[in-house]
């Protein structure tokens, strides 16, 4: 199962167990999170989605900071491998 979503600040790729992140004013070309379980990956990608439309109506800058916090709040108790690259 492949599916990518792009905005306007930020886009996000599943493919099975990994999920990747790419910030459009970010200084990292990407953030990729590589789950155990593919349930997980699964639900950190509908997570990523679901904050977007949270957080719609702040100004620019702002979106991809919060997303990014909140996103990697999500992963509390999760277990995962992370890459910035």
């Amino acid at each position: 199962m492949k599916k990518r979503i792009i905005s306007t600040y930020f886009s996000v790729y599943i493919n099975e167990k990994e999920v990747v992140l790419h910030y459009a004013n970010s200084k990292e070309l990407a953030q990729e999170f590589q789950f155990k379980l593919e349930e997980d990956a699964q639900q950190f990608y509908q997570a990523c989605l679901a904050i977007e439309k949270s957080i719609e109506n702040l100004s620019g800058p702002k979106k991809e900071v919060i997303h990014n916090q909140w996103v990697k709040q999500t992963l509390n108790s999760v277990d995962y491998e992370y890459v910035e690259y």
